[in-house]
């Protein structure tokens, strides 16, 4: 789990079937070290464990990624330069253990990540 170590939930907005959850990063993370010296990047296995842990948490149950139809990863993820971005949900119940979803992530500035797919609870 990263939730508290590796990320924070700062902020969480529900509209319907959409939530904009802010989130920090905590640029001091060990796996910052490694990925990569110097120019500290979220790894793409980490953003989507982040998403599959927000769903978790918005939900109250545990889910994981089923199915990734698409998925984008459309700029570096920094947590220097960027250390608090939303994830834009959009998640439809398709029955009682699977979610269809859309997200992205984003800044004031950029557009970071998309994804399209099914989580399974």
């Amino acid at each position: 789990m990263l939730l508290g170590s590796f990320y924070q939930i700062n902020d969480i907005q529900h509209q319907d079937q959409n939530d904009l959850v802010q989130i920090s990063f905590n640029p001091a993370h060990e796996i910052f070290k490694g990925h990569f010296p110097h120019l500290p990047v979220v790894p793409g296995v980490c953003q989507i464990q982040i998403l599959e842990e927000v769903i978790s948490h918005l939900t109250a149950k545990p889910y994981v990624v089923k199915e990734a139809g698409q998925v984008k990863f459309l700029a570096l993820l920094n947590p220097v330069k960027s250390p608090t971005i939303t994830l834009d949900i959009h998640r439809e119940i398709t029955n009682d253990s699977t979610i269809a979803v859309t997200a992205r992530y984003f800044s004031d500035t950029e557009t970071f990540f998309r994804f399209k797919g099914q989580l399974h609870a």
